[in-house]
């Protein structure tokens, strides 16, 4: 398992929202294809926003509190047939020494790792298949400022440029429906 964290949010060519992970040393970024409320649930978070009433997340990550289960860490564990697959690693109470696994889909379970400031996983299979490999030098904002090696990862390189400076203000709107 590779440890990751948020790097931002992003839209691709077709204006569907992601959310890119990076590894500690901002050489691999695995982006995560995500819903438009996972993903102003996400970025409210890394703004340190709240919302007037408490979203899905927020309401999920205050039962685990109150209940006193503990979310030690989420795992992206699999991408099969274009679907990413993850795991809460939850404490529950004082047993301390066995964890509960329950499956998630990678955006809630990155959202309730924001709120409860636990570690982000992914799994070396993971990244082989869906990583996003740069070179050394990073651009503006922590953002890969170009790809290494392939040059047919034209279509690759137009995803890592959108990422830079994407608001998601159009999406803003939508995080009441639910």
């Amino acid at each position: 398992m590779i440890k990751m964290s948020v790097e931002g949010i992003g839209i691709d060519p077709q204006n569907n929202p992601l959310v890119l992970l990076r590894d500690e040393d901002h050489k691999t970024f695995v982006p995560i294809w995500i819903g438009p409320a996972e993903a102003v649930s996400i970025q409210m978070e890394l703004d340190n926003r709240q919302p007037p009433r408490p979203m899905t997340h927020d309401l999920i990550a205050g039962i685990l509190r109150d209940l006193d289960v503990e979310l030690v860490k989420v795992t992206v564990n699999d991408f099969d047939r274009s679907v990413y697959y993850a795991t809460l690693h939850l404490r529950i109470g004082a047993n301390a020494d066995r964890l509960q696994e329950v499956d998630a889909r990678p955006s809630d379970a990155i959202a309730l790792a924001l709120r409860a400031q636990c570690g982000i996983w992914v799994s070396e299979q993971v990244v082989d298949k869906t990583g996003i490999q740069v070179e050394e030098v990073v651009g503006e904002g922590g953002f890969p400022s170009h790809l290494e090696g392939d040059p047919e990862s034209e279509e690759i390189s137009k995803l890592v440029n959108l990422l830079e400076g994407v608001d998601l203000s159009e999406h803003e709107g939508e995080s009441g429906k639910n």
